[in-house]
């Protein structure tokens, strides 16, 4: 009997279970197993009921059938904020918890400090849920813009309010997922797109200490990983790398430069990190710095 072969898009692959939170028109998911071959693996689902779910959005009724036809588990009504607790989801564990450009809703501009706090809320709720629907070696990701206003939305911070590591940070390329349409999702306008510009895929799991059945060697390699972080100012773009040695992490820390405002980065515990910027500005200016130890106020 022939093995099927393992297939992958982007950063997901066939064979891995995958939870969808927050769809909107299930473009994104339907994308994945289109490629994949089958939605056998794929658990999708929307904070709307099913009802409202056809309504908004123009091509949902036709993805959910395209969706079941390729196997995918389906279910509506999901809050991203207590979906440990739904009947279709508390038995279940997940390899990969995605999470698409999370939005608590059009109530003020994205720059309204209570505005921020809402959005806040819902990826801090949203990660305290997820990180206990993951089985060993599970990642949580969130695809969230990165530049000004949202970059004060600190989702890093809150992973590491919610006993989870941020393990990479990629450029989320909307291109490697065909088909995939971002939709407002709220108000009158929730089947028209929105601009994404700039935009990331942060991907968290569980401190190293609180994954089980482990082996010594397997725990020192989840211990000692290489942190990569995009932070972005109006002017420039930078790639940061945390390279150490240390069992676990301590806090968030700020770190300021003239001119500039950066997202928080997580510091290794008992140990001086190799802290490594790599500038690429708008004038073509290139270089890199690295040094041991920074200054923080």
């Amino acid at each position: 009997m022939a093995v099927e072969k393992v297939k992958w898009v982007s950063q997901y692959s066939s064979d891995h279970q995958i939870l969808l939170v927050g769809e909107g028109n299930f473009s994104f998911s339907l994308s994945l197993a289109r490629s994949f071959g089958s939605a056998s693996n794929i658990f999708a689902t929307s904070l709307d009921p099913y009802d409202a779910v056809i309504i908004k959005y123009s091509e949902a009724k036709s993805n959910l059938e395209k969706l079941k036809e390729l196997g995918a588990s389906l279910s509506h009504g999901v809050d991203a904020t207590n979906m440990e607790n739904h009947r279709d989801l508390r038995m279940r564990k997940f390899d990969r918890v995605i999470f698409n450009f999370p939005h608590a809703g059009f109530h003020a501009k994205e720059d309204n400090p209570n505005m921020i706090m809402m959005h806040r809320g819902l990826v801090y709720g949203f990660l305290r849920n997820a990180k206990s629907m993951l089985r060993a070696y599970g990642q949580i990701h969130v695809n969230h813009k990165t530049t000004f206003p949202y970059y004060h939305w600190n989702i890093v911070e809150l992973a590491f309010q919610n006993s989870l590591v941020l393990i990479e940070c990629v450029d989320f390329m909307k291109k490697d997922y065909p088909g995939y349409e971002n939709k407002r999702g709220d108000g009158s306008r929730s089947d028209e797109p929105f601009y994404l510009g700039r935009c990331s895929t942060f991907k968290f799991t569980l401190y190293p200490t609180l994954h089980s059945n482990r082996t010594v060697a397997e725990q020192s390699q989840m211990q000692n990983p290489s942190i990569y972080f995009n932070f972005n100012s109006s002017q420039t773009s930078h790639r940061v790398m945390l390279d150490h040695n240390s069992a676990g992490y301590s806090q968030f820390v700020p770190i300021r430069e003239r001119n500039m405002n950066y997202d928080y980065v997580r510091l290794p515990q008992r140990t001086s990190p190799t802290y490594r910027v790599e500038f690429s500005g708008i004038n073509g200016f290139n270089s890199s710095q690295t040094s041991r130890g920074v200054n923080f106020e």
